[in-house]
């Protein structure tokens, strides 16, 4: 048994109900007090993924048909794989996370029989869920508790299997055990744990748990723990009330529309898969019609056609209409290269307008420069003398004569 396996154990918080913890525990005295061992296995059967026909629900071996895929989250849910053949909620998110991506299966299924396990196991799964491009259903085959109630409220749709599955268990624990920090025994041996001065406060939490003090342990773990998964379950099954939140086991009956959606076969599990999925490519085609419909205006008049048929998303041409969209584009690269000719003529057009422009400009700053030169204006002609004036004028000018 590898240590990091008992390390997983006796450190994490617990999401499990009380009798799978119960069930559990006489296996971790065991190992810690008498050195059990386990013999290493291959995962179990129970625990692998498989493929369920979505003609008939029966395990399919035949990849190339549509498909439903199955993974069964079953015993104490571990994050990490086991040499106990327990496989690890990161295991089942990479094979969730890989069926998706095959265009052969059209949806998942969480196949549940557990009663939870480690607070850490749940967000392997839970996120690799809120990635699924497809449909995914939870049924509950027996119980559904604790981090497996967790898990499961991410699904699409949960259904139980009978009126009688534990459904529920929501909260957070821990248990431990050990001496108190210094502690000697009858035997002779004595136990110690020593910190350096400035460690003061390491492993408080469960320092303190061992004397009876549970307050830390508390405040620092369980409580943010348990109020995360409080709010989550919340958020995953809106219909859940505070009644439903405090830890309490319930019979799949009492809370139909609640903690889950129906009660039905695996069958009807494998039925809620394919209806989803079908729901979910009618939307998705519709989405696509009418996208199409928008963009191809043009396309159909080309073709000469009022519209064109699609079938799943897609449509085929025959030879003449091809031709008939080559002549389309050629005559549309040709009248493309005339507006880029035409575009350039103007553009030149243009500079020449402007060019011719700014010398008008100039010419008339030279004229309006000369004007204001000296000289520039023109001589003014000097009026002749009229009235009294005239008469004198006349009168000197008779005197000058005389005297020649």
């Amino acid at each position: 048994m590898h240590y990091s396996f008992i390390k997983e154990i006796i450190t994490s918080s617990w999401q499990i109900d009380t009798i799978t913890l119960q069930q559990y525990a006489p296996l971790l005295r065991g190992i810690l007090t008498l050195g059990l061992q386990f013999e290493r296995e291959d995962a179990d059967e129970i625990c692998k993924s498989y493929r369920i026909s979505a003609e008939t629900p029966v395990k399919n071996q035949d990849s190339r048909k549509l498909s439903v895929f199955v993974q069964p989250v079953k015993g104490i849910l571990m994050k990490n794989d086991t040499n106990s053949g327990i496989i690890g909620t990161k295991t089942m998110a990479k094979n969730l996370l890989a069926a998706d991506k095959d265009s052969n299966i059209i949806g998942h299924i969480l196949f549940i029989e557990s009663g939870g396990g480690q607070s850490s196991a749940v967000p392997e799964l839970s996120d690799a869920i809120k990635q699924l491009t497809k449909p995914i259903v939870a049924f509950v085959d027996g119980c559904m508790c604790s981090a497996a109630m967790y898990v499961g409220s991410y699904c699409q749709q949960i259904i139980a299997s009978r009126q009688t599955d534990s459904i529920g268990c929501i909260g957070t624990m821990v248990e431990i055990s050990g001496f108190p920090k210094f502690n000697k025994e009858p035997d002779g041996y004595t136990y110690v744990r020593i910190y350096a001065d400035d460690a003061t406060e390491k492993n408080d939490e469960f320092e303190t748990a061992l004397t009876g003090d549970f307050k830390l342990i508390k405040e620092r773990i369980l409580n943010p723990a348990n109020q995360q998964f409080v709010n989550d379950i919340k958020t995953n099954r809106p219909n859940a009330r505070d009644e439903h939140l405090k830890g309490r086991t319930f019979k799949a009956s009492e809370v139909v529309g609640i903690l889950i959606d129906s009660i039905g076969d695996f069958k009807t599990a494998v039925d809620a898969v394919i209806e989803l999925s079908k729901s979910k490519n009618n939307n998705h085609n519709s989405k696509n019609m009418t996208e199409n419909k928008m963009k191809l205006t043009a396309l159909p008049a080309v073709l000469a056609l009022t519209e064109l048929a699609f079938e799943d998303g897609q449509t085929s041409l025959n030879e003449e209409q091809i031709e008939a969209i080559d002549v389309a584009l050629s005559a549309g690269n040709k009248a493309t290269a005339e507006l880029a000719s035409a575009n350039e003529n103007l553009q030149n057009a243009n500079n020449t307008i402007a060019e011719r422009d700014a010398t008008v400009k100039t010419l008339n700053e030279e004229i309006a420069a000369l004007k204001k030169q000296p000289g520039a204006a023109p001589a003014e002609a000097v009026d002749e003398p009229d009235g009294e004036q005239t008469n004198v004028y006349c009168s000197v000018r008779d005197e000058l004569k005389g005297k020649k």
